[in-house]
């Protein structure tokens, strides 16, 4: 939390500056952030803020699920006036809070500091949109994939590490597979390659890699809805074998 709130405030100093053109010690930051649309892209795709949510997911959602299967409480959760949607949809929820707290809130936050030292209210629409579409497909996929992780196994500790293994390993796995292919696409597989590559694609950007950037997008949704159905036949074989 603490290392967060330094690196959010590092982008708060960045977009003062950048209004200020006597802050010349600032002068290479400001103009790598000479965009509203650089600048978000870079807050929201930096490596640092995902490996923070990588992180944020391991302490926050790796026993959402967990907990409940070793305690084998899916009978007395669905005895209830309780249907598995509304259970799929108080974890989700509960996990989003906090991913959409350390990334849409802040970008909000940005936003309107940006606004106030500048004094203009003037921003694109697209801009505007990927300020908050970005935070919400990420923080979705990340949720998605957190919980159907944590239904794989009672223990959290497995859990956990097997939450932090997807980011390590589908980073180096796609730097082995462009090693040998000698293609970008092999940045598909890695989670923040395409966190990069869908940052670049919301806010109109040069992607970072050379394959289109809007299969950043479709990868994502299509974990979340994979990650979802994992979790949701988990459940029901937890719930009948329970």
């Amino acid at each position: 939390s603490a290392a967060l709130d330094v690196y959010k405030r590092q982008f708060l100093v960045a977009v003062y500056a950048s209004t200020k053109p006597e802050l010349k010690i600032l002068g290479e930051l400001v103009r790598l952030l000479k965009s509203d649309a650089e600048l978000f892209k870079t807050f929201y795709s930096n490596g640092f803020l995902t490996f923070m949510l990588v992180i944020l997911s391991v302490f926050s959602g790796a026993d959402l699920v967990a907990s409940d299967l070793k305690s084998k409480a899916f009978p007395l959760y669905f005895a209830r006036p309780l249907s598995r949607l509304d259970y799929l949809a108080g974890k989700l929820g509960i996990l989003l809070f906090y991913l959409l707290a350390f990334t849409l809130l802040p970008g909000i936050l940005l936003l309107l500091f940006k606004m106030l030292f500048s004094g203009s209210l003037a921003v694109a629409p697209g801009v505007l949109l990927a300020i908050v579409a970005f935070p919400l497909v990420v923080s979705t996929c990340l949720a998605a994939l957190t919980l159907a992780l944590s239904s794989l196994s009672p223990n959290t500790k497995f859990v956990q590490i097997a939450i932090f293994l997807v980011y390590i390993f589908s980073n180096n796995l796609a730097h082995i597979l462009r090693a040998i292919f000698k293609s970008d696409y092999a940045f598909l597989v890695s989670l923040p390659g395409n966190i990069q590559q869908l940052g670049a694609f919301l806010f109109g950007l040069k992607p970072a890699y050379g394959f289109p950037a809007w299969l950043s997008l479709l990868l994502p949704l299509a974990l979340t809805a994979l990650s979802l159905w994992l979790l949701a036949w988990r459940i029901r074989k937890a719930e009948a074998t329970a």
